[in-house]
This record gives structure tokens, sequence and C-alpha cells, in this order.
């Protein structure tokens, strides 16, 4: 029975390692769309949990547009759903708060 309860701890201690790796890694990421591979079949907007991604309309017809890149978490769920390679990650760029720009 000892054994049962040690097995559970380590995966238990495995799971939320990998989760919190997962949200480090993730950090300095962003997810990027490849407009000529996007085929806006739209199964990155259901798979995406945090509402980065939407269906833009503009002059040059429906897109999908990173919407809210301060909300994306880097996980990777929209890229791991996308079948036409139509999603990547770009290094995100911090911004520099005003005190600290130097004229």
């Amino acid at each position: 029975m000892t054994i049962v309860y040690i097995s559970l701890v380590i995966l238990l201690l495995v799971l939320i390692g990998g989760k919190l790796h997962r949200k480090k890694k993730g950090r300095n990421r962003l997810v990027h769309v490849i407009e000529k591979n996007c085929t806006r079949c739209r199964s990155c907007l259901k798979k995406c949990n945090h509402h980065v991604l939407d269906m833009i309309k503009d002059e040059n017809g429906m897109h999908i547009e990173v919407i809210s890149p301060d909300k994306c978490t880097g996980c990777g769920d929209c890229i791991s759903v996308c079948r036409f390679n139509a999603l990547g990650f770009v290094q995100r760029v911090e911004k520099k708060s005003k005190e600290h720009e130097s004229f």
C-alpha cells in the first residue's frame, strides 16, 4: 500500500514540475500567425483558452490575428491543433516603462 502512495506522490510532483517548467518556458515567447499557411479553419481559436487569437475582417478579407498578446502564456495549445503550420512562436519583446527611457 505504501508503494501506491509513493507512486502517487511521485506522479503528482512530476505533473506539478512539468506545469511549472512549461509556464516558465512560455514566459519569453508569444504566438505568431503565419498568414500564407493559414486556411482560416478556426481550430486554434477554439483551442486557445486565453482568448489571444480572433478572426478579424479588414480590407483584405478575413484573417486570424493575435488580439491580446499580453494574455498569451506561450502554452502552445493553439499550435498543437494547427494542421497547416500557420502558427509559431516569436520572442516576446518587453515594453520599457517611460520612467526607464533615456532621452
